[in-house]
């Protein structure tokens, strides 16, 4: 497989199926299966069960947290009535509907109780997971070194979530057909993933060391 550039651009993946294989590969002790395999109510709808998932991707969930994400439940609810698109074919309105999931962390209720931007996209992404993208320091890295989202300490989650989201969709359109074989191959390793969780561990991996 030739090069990806992903990240605007920015980010140049020489061997991406390689990268994909040794995070699917359980004996090196990445996310992959726990955090994408693991069952709650088996539906769109979040239930407690979901506010954990993070935990699996790295990012702690303790009590006082959790307790902050059950109060956010109301608002977060909202992903399981998303449009049936993924990413790669949403809309701008379909974005700003994922996007506004968001919201709730700009609200003053919620600010510095110890649940961001990073905690959230891991409780959302596992109930869309071809729709809402994940979010952590190595994707703010990776997109912000595109210079296409220039640093604003004032700007809110759900504009910043809507940037994030329009920069993957590209990523996601240019590179459709590696995507596609990535997926094929996924499938070959006993993974069904979709192509947004793909371009997450690609960008996660390439910045592993960065």
């Amino acid at each position: 497989m030739t090069t990806m550039q992903l990240c605007a651009g920015s980010l140049p993946v020489a061997d991406p199926q390689a990268l994909l294989a040794d995070y699917l590969n359980p004996s090196y002790g990445y996310a992959w299966p726990a955090y994408d395999t693991l069952v709650t109510n088996e539906s769109a709808t979040l239930v407690s069960g979901d506010l954990l998932a993070p935990a699996l991707l790295e990012a702690h969930v303790d009590a006082a947290r959790f307790g902050v994400l059950v109060e956010m439940l109301p608002q977060l609810s909202g992903v399981g009535s998303l449009p049936p698109r993924s990413l790669a074919d949403a809309t701008d309105d379909d974005i700003a509907a994922v996007a506004s999931l968001f919201g709730v962390l700009d609200t003053e209720q919620y600010r510095r109780r110890g649940v961001r931007g990073t905690i959230v996209s891991k409780v959302l992404h596992r109930k869309r997971p071809d729709l809402v993208p994940l979010y952590d320091s190595r994707i703010d890295a990776g997109y912000r070194a595109s210079g296409h989202i220039p640093h604003d300490p004032h700007r809110s989650w759900v504009h910043f979530m809507d940037q994030i989201c329009r920069l993957m969709r590209d990523d996601l359109q240019q590179e459709a057909e590696a995507f596609s074989d990535l997926v094929v191959f996924a499938k070959e390793q006993g993974a069904e993933i979709t192509p947004l969780r793909i371009l997450d561990i690609l960008v996660w991996m390439s910045l592993e060391d960065g």
